[in-house]
């Protein structure tokens, strides 16, 4: 039985507006896109659906220290969204893109492992870490050290965003995700 292929649909908050599709993918997804396909031997396709393609997600208030409600609030809405889908044999991931942080000390939120997360652009690797956690990567299995090009690293898991983060999972996380999606066939 072939493995089912993944579909990450990014809901493009309205505070991007102006935003340019090919550069948040460069930014934000090309390495995470490659490095699950790398995990699993799947693909991941990253499909962005613009403010004005589901308003009642993109003008999410997505700005508050009640994280627990935010993504509640963020999978019903996504739930309804996907009963206008045509179903599918994908495996969907859904993110909601936005341009500001959560809170002073959230850059992003996602359940963990699930299909809804938040992340903000202002770190470039926030995207991937809350896509992680979709996948069952998690905090505790992050590596503080890392080794890059450009040196030493946190890996993208890492729980707080200070110091240099590397766009690369611990092994033990790697792991957390082929497993994870191991069982989602």
């Amino acid at each position: 039985m072939p493995k089912r292929q993944i579909m990450l649909t990014v809901f493009v908050h309205e505070d991007l507006t102006g935003y340019n599709e090919d550069k948040l993918y460069l930014d934000h997804f090309d390495w995470i896109a490659d490095t699950i396909a790398r995990i699993s031997a799947r693909t991941m396709d990253v499909t962005f659906v613009p403010p004005s393609d589901a308003p009642f997600i993109s003008n999410l208030d997505y700005k508050t220290e009640d994280l627990a409600n935010l993504l509640n609030t963020l999978q019903d809405k996504i739930l309804e969204y996907v009963e206008s889908l045509q179903p599918d044999d994908y495996l969907h991931k859904f993110l909601l893109l936005t341009r500001d942080d959560i809170n002073d000390k959230t850059l992003g939120v996602a359940y963990a492992p699930g299909i809804a997360g938040v992340a903000s652009t202002t770190y470039k690797v926030t995207a991937a870490h809350e896509i992680g956690h979709m996948f069952n990567a998690n905090h505790e299995d992050a590596e503080e050290s890392v080794s890059t090009y450009y040196g030493p690293a946190k890996s993208t898991m890492y729980a707080t965003a200070d110091g240099p983060i590397a766009f690369r999972f611990s092994k033990t996380n790697e792991e957390n995700i082929r497993r994870y999606l191991n069982q989602a066939d």
